[in-house]
């Protein structure tokens, strides 16, 4: 594991760009690094999206785990990385764990990037989505995820303990070519189809989409 990553999980706290050493919150845990794990290593992306950076805990997951499988770059976005309570730590995690080469972040809103990059014809293997958890942004955001995303891809949906990302993780499987099933099957089982991974009440499972 990166020791920047590792640093995180053992002390939950980070250095700012300024120096002061502050207790990380608002950021993914150990069950959901061990999501992204698991994902990246079904799909080895080559190339994988993002949604929100705060910290960039997650980011570091994906990035640490993208470099076991292989190498790959990350897309990431977050209007907000230098606001008064994130102040540019998000950055600063990805620049001390070596892999500022390997992220290419847009200091914008999701609705604005992700267009963008569906216009560009941007094809991705892997999305995490943790913006802004209304039902409303995070379908915005689902949507073009799934635009931009290849056959076989996964896309990891976090907070769904969320009553509104509850409720889209229903409309995704009710209404679009998503199935839920366990953690189990392996990567060749994956072929042809897309994957949204979620937690529900502890309990891991993943929305498979054929197509």
């Amino acid at each position: 594991m990166n020791a920047v990553l590792a640093e995180i999980e053992r002390t939950s706290t980070m250095t700012l760009p300024s120096g002061e050493v502050i207790t990380v919150h608002s950021h993914v845990g150990v069950n959901s690094g061990r999501v992204i794990r698991e994902a990246i290593a079904m799909t080895k992306p080559s190339l994988a999206c993002e949604v929100g950076l705060a910290y960039g805990v997650s980011s570091l997951y994906i990035l640490d785990a993208m470099q076991k499988n292989g190498g790959g770059r990350l897309i990431g976005m977050d209007p907000a990385q230098h606001d008064e309570c994130w102040r540019g730590g998000g950055l600063h995690n990805i620049d001390r764990a070596g892999f500022a080469d390997r992220y290419e972040f847009h200091e914008e809103t999701s609705q604005v990037v992700l267009p963008r990059l569906a216009e560009r014809g941007t094809r991705i293997q892997f999305g995490f989505i943790d913006g802004w958890h209304t039902f409303d942004h995070t379908l915005v955001d689902f949507f073009y995820v799934d635009q931009i995303l290849e056959p076989g891809g996964i896309v990891v949906l976090d907070d769904v303990g969320y009553p509104s990302l509850r409720r889209l993780a229903h409309f995704i499987v009710t209404n679009r070519d998503y199935d839920i099933v366990g953690l189990d099957p392996r990567p060749s089982e994956a072929s042809g189809r897309r994957t949204l991974k979620r937690a529900v009440q502890a309990l891991l499972k993943r929305v498979v989409r054929d197509d």
